[in-house]
């Protein structure tokens, strides 16, 4: 069987490709191994990685042109503290939002070991089919919006196979043949326990996340269909690195999960739980210390909406449609603001650009020094740092 789809050593050469036939003979070959890579021995492991990456020198790429506006991402409160050696409580941590440490990372959907790619999903709904919360779990849910004039260059994955049998150009056969293999080993369902049965998709994503040259063109973001919601929609795999370059933390929520559902429609938005009524709120947060910051008797709180979730009594509802489901309490701690701060300079040249601050509180940024000369000699306004 063929080695690579393009019989080509660099990507500049001009493209000399194999047959569709043979194409198709790998695919086919490496289809057989969907589902049990995981029983393979390490050896045999080892070359199959290798056959991968040799292999896909020519892959489908489709572009998303305008990226999600928002992000949902659930984080189990339960397994991070756990794993931390904490007691169970709210999060603190910003880092406890995001991808696990590297030496934590095990192949996933569109990543290898040790690569940290940030898994999100596009609503609350698929977030909770993608996470399965249990009873007893308290989960936190970040909310990401994406920032004002922000670009991420996304590669989506079909939730379908769409191959045109009356193609007659051998590329767009091609073409289609990878693309039908890319649905293939992005749907396919795997175990928890069975990590290694990502292989071909964790590398096929790995290598355009984290491809080793810097371009403006490179993949950032995997956007793919939800297996758990049978493709009713899509997540998102971005880089762990690129997320608050491109997205705002606008909010982050912690919920108390109690009953599971058993029937859910995938195709509607319900989520899969029931959670306590009350949950709280904060958007809040300190970047620089990778804080997230709350009002004080938040630890009352929590140990009440606790007690709440572990104890016997059922919470019952109204069943008014009008009514919420969900009532988030703010947390949110009331925000300092910081006082400018008053530059001890006091020769400014005649047309250099200053802020001034005035008595009655009205801020002036980026005005000539000759203009408020006066102003200052009279002592009605102080020269602040620029901000």
């Amino acid at each position: 069987m063929i080695d690579k789809v393009a019989n080509n050593k660099y990507n500049t050469e001009v493209l000399k490709l194999f047959t569709p036939e043979e194409v198709k003979k790998k695919l086919d070959y490496y289809r057989s191994f969907l589902g049990k890579i995981q029983d393979l021995s390490d050896d045999e492991f080892e070359n199959l990685q290798q056959s991968i990456k040799t292999f896909f020198n020519l892959k489908p790429v489709k572009e998303l042109r305008t990226p999600p506006e928002k992000l949902i991402r659930i984080s189990n409160n339960n397994r991070i503290l756990k794993a931390q050696g904490k007691e169970l409580s709210y999060l603190t941590e910003i880092d406890q939002l995001l991808a696990p440490p590297p030496e934590y990372c095990n192949y996933g959907r569109c990543n290898i070991l040790d690569q940290q790619v940030l898994y999100c999903a596009i609503n609350e709904s698929l977030a909770y089919w993608e996470t399965k919360p249990k009873n007893g779990d308290v989960i936190t849910i970040s909310h990401f919006r994406l920032k004002e004039g922000a670009k991420l260059n996304c590669t989506v994955i079909s939730s379908e196979k769409r191959l045109d049998p009356d193609v007659s150009n051998e590329l767009q056969e091609i073409h289609d043949l990878l693309d039908d293999f890319f649905v293939d080993v992005y749907s396919i369902v795997v175990s928890m326990d069975r990590p290694k049965d990502y292989l071909f998709s964790a590398l096929l994503s790995s290598d355009q996340l984290f491809y080793p040259i810097a371009s403006d063109l490179n993949i950032e973001a995997v956007v793919y269909p939800s297996v758990q919601k049978k493709k009713f929609g899509y997540n998102v795999a971005i880089r762990n690195d690129l997320i608050f370059e491109k997205y705002d933390l606008e909010a982050v929520e912690t919920r108390f999960i109690l009953d599971e559902f058993d029937k859910i429609d995938p195709s509607s938005d319900e989520l899969t739980t029931d959670n306590l009524i009350a949950s709280f709120v904060t958007n809040v947060f300190d970047f620089d210390n990778g804080k997230i910051l709350y009002k004080d008797k938040t630890d009352e709180f929590f140990d009440f909406l606790r007690s709440m979730q572990t104890s016997g009594g059922k919470q019952t509802r109204n069943n008014d449609p009008d009514l919420p489901k969900n009532m988030p309490f703010d947390f949110s701690p009331v925000k300092e603001e910081q006082a400018p701060k008053i530059l001890k300079r006091t020769k400014f040249g005649r047309n250099e650009r200053i802020d001034v601050l005035y008595n009655d509180g009205t801020l002036t940024k980026s005005i000539k020094f000759k203009k408020v000369e006066s102003d200052l000699e009279n002592n009605l306004c102080k020269v602040i740092e620029s901000s």
